[in-house]
């Protein structure tokens, strides 16, 4: 019996060659991407970040200058992204872990440019070779934001990875609650949101929370659900904050 191709899955059926993308779609990938660049730019430039619940803990982790695994929703990646992007003058070391993909190129280069740290890798195709930069990454000193419900879903539905991750580098867990006092809402999966510029960013912050070693069976989905309890709760307090809609 003949072997399998190359092009070939592991039910026998071939697998069409994906095409290289056509030059209108590079250029329209190109100019969108500048675009997304450009825009936070503006927010940078033009929004306010309130902190409205737990300047404390904040003020201890910066203090502590040891590295944290920062959580939050997918929903609120913007404004929870950069409000840590604020902390870098005061000396937390942010990554975010980026595709490795084509267009993953391009945005480490994009963080380069807002001094954080690119972490390539994609949790939901190389989920192994991702934990194990993210591991790297935090006993490199970074702290890299972790969205428990991201990329794909189901909305604020916490995976185990940051609780992994926690454990396995004895960073503490560290909550960011955020929300944006205007935004545009996208129709997808988590109702996506898109600060509007010269808005307020209100962020809540949850005591850091150390996780240790894992020994029983499901103690890391057990941490997980409380977590996207705990985060729940913090974006409530910031939705309800000063100028929040």
């Amino acid at each position: 019996m003949a072997e399998k191709t190359d092009r070939q899955d592991a039910s026998g059926k071939k697998r069409r060659k994906r095409q290289p993308p056509g030059w209108r779609t590079r250029v329209l990938r190109t100019v969108s991407q500048w675009a997304m660049a450009g825009y936070i730019w503006l927010l940078r430039l033009t929004c306010r970040i309130r902190v409205v619940e737990g300047r404390q803990y904040l003020e201890d982790t910066l203090a502590g200058d040891t590295p944290v695994v920062p959580c939050a929703w997918h929903q609120q990646l913007v404004p929870s992204g950069l409000f840590l992007r604020s902390l870098v003058p005061r000396g937390m070391n942010v990554g975010f872990l980026i595709s490795p993909s084509r267009e993953g190129e391009f945005m480490s280069r994009v963080a380069h440019n807002h001094r954080v740290t690119p972490i390539r890798g994609s949790s939901s195709r190389t989920g192994k070779e991702a934990m194990q930069a993210l591991t790297e990454a935090v006993r490199e000193g970074v702290s890299p934001m972790m969205y428990g419900d991201g990329p794909r879903g189901p909305a604020r539905v916490f995976k185990t990875g940051a609780v992994i991750l926690a454990s396995r580098t004895g960073a503490p867990l560290f909550l960011v609650g955020a929300a944006a006092s205007r935004y545009w809402q996208v129709k997808s999966w988590d109702s996506f949101q898109v600060p509007k510029p010269f808005c307020t960013f209100n962020v809540a912050i949850g005591e850091p929370w150390p996780i240790g070693a894992l020994g029983r069976p499901h103690q890391a989905e057990d941490i997980a659900k409380e977590l996207g309890h705990r985060l729940d709760a913090l974006c409530e307090v910031a939705q309800g904050g000063p100028d929040a809609r």
